[in-house]
């Protein structure tokens, strides 16, 4: 038993042991802009206007946010 608590304390330490990581985290990160065809933009618009508005949306939060020009 005391073995294993002797085993255990430096796996213990070496489990918590602290390190720093630099973030390299982009608000970018995961968004790409959408560019529909012409004919599917069209249909789009015609079809189904609340999905139209989304895309556009998300292409000015992209734009705003300086992922693509």
């Amino acid at each position: 038993m005391t073995r294993f608590l002797l085993l255990m304390l430096p796996l213990c330490a070496l489990i918590s042991s602290c390190q720093t990581v630099k973030n390299t985290a982009s608000v970018c990160d995961g968004w790409q802009k959408l560019t529909p065809r012409p004919a599917t933009a069209a249909t789009i618009i015609q079809t189904d206007r609340p999905f139209a508005n989304q895309i556009a949306s998300h292409n000015r939060f992209g734009a705003s946010q300086a992922c693509w020009n």
